[in-house]
């Protein structure tokens, strides 16, 4: 059988060099570190940030968190839907279009993020752990530079 070709410039990349792959694996430690600490409470962190969402900005519409939490529409959508099934939210119609439905931390979300407050700091810090402190402060404004955040 024949041997593939390869670009020579392929076989030479390092993926520990190269930011894409960089990213995917700080997410995957992200990941693993989050399940590690928060896992028992049964949120992911996409909904974990999204009702950290509506503390933060009550009454907000579905596009408005969207837009915070960096969240697809009709992704949030479904999960708002199943957030509000387990309690942690309400939808209301919206005041502004009727069309619309805002969004609210319920009682009972309010109550399971402050006792994934503890949790949620903790997996800040475990991430950050292998940096100094100064590095910390650059590896977050680096990250939001990437994201494309340094203007929100």
């Amino acid at each position: 059988m024949d041997r593939v070709h390869i670009e020579r410039n392929l076989l030479e990349l390092d993926l520990s060099e190269t930011p894409g792959h960089l990213i995917r694996r700080c997410q995957q430690r992200s990941h693993e570190v989050f399940k590690e600490v928060l896992g028992h409470f049964g949120l992911t962190q996409p909904q974990t940030a999204i009702l950290i969402g509506l503390a933060k900005r009550p009454d907000i519409s579905i596009q408005q968190l969207a837009d915070l939490t960096g969240t697809d529409r009709n992704t949030l959508s479904d999960v708002a839907k199943r957030l509000q099934k387990r309690g942690l939210l309400e939808r209301r119609r919206s005041r502004h279009d009727v069309r619309a439905y805002d969004l609210r931390l319920s009682e009972s979300g309010a109550r399971l993020l402050n006792r994934m407050a503890p949790g949620i700091a903790e997996v800040q810090e475990r991430l950050l752990e292998p940096l100094q402190e100064g590095e910390r402060e650059a590896f977050v404004r680096l990250a939001r530079a990437v994201a494309r955040l340094n203007s929100a």
